[in-house]
């Protein structure tokens, strides 16, 4: 039998649960991704002039670096999954995805990606053994 991984993830953490026949084994990956505020600026030669002047590029590299690092992480401890299913809020998830597509080396097969709430320990071995038992 294949081996069955389900992936709840967002921008702080990824949860990953293997399922043993009856066991199911959990380990989190935290994201390291930073949250940026952007504050301040540099002052012009003018008195009185804009303090306005930020580089929103910059920020924007910086967090698209850390969250391809943050994915490769992932793809990395499920490489020797047969199958995959990915769960959680926001867009994390959507862009496991196309990281997934992208590297041709991935073997396993993503088999769902659905939209879920944060949830406890629990409930998201519970929605993967569901998942996997239909």
């Amino acid at each position: 039998m294949a081996k069955q991984i389900g992936i709840w993830l967002d921008f702080k953490e990824a949860v990953i649960i293997e399922l043993n026949n009856q066991e199911a084994s959990i380990e989190k990956i935290p994201s390291e991704v930073e949250d940026f505020y952007v504050k301040g600026g540099s002052r012009t030669r003018q008195p009185w002039g804009p303090m306005d002047k930020t580089s929103d590029t910059k920020y924007l590299g910086r967090r698209e670096t850390q969250l391809k690092h943050y994915y490769a992480r992932i793809m990395d401890k499920v490489e020797g999954a047969g199958e995959l299913f990915l769960f959680g809020p926001a867009e994390a998830k959507k862009g496991l995805e196309k990281a997934m597509l992208a590297r041709k080396s991935f073997r396993p097969q993503l088999l769902s990606t659905e939209t879920a709430d944060s949830m406890t320990e629990n409930q998201m071995v519970a929605r993967v053994r569901g998942f996997f038992t239909r």
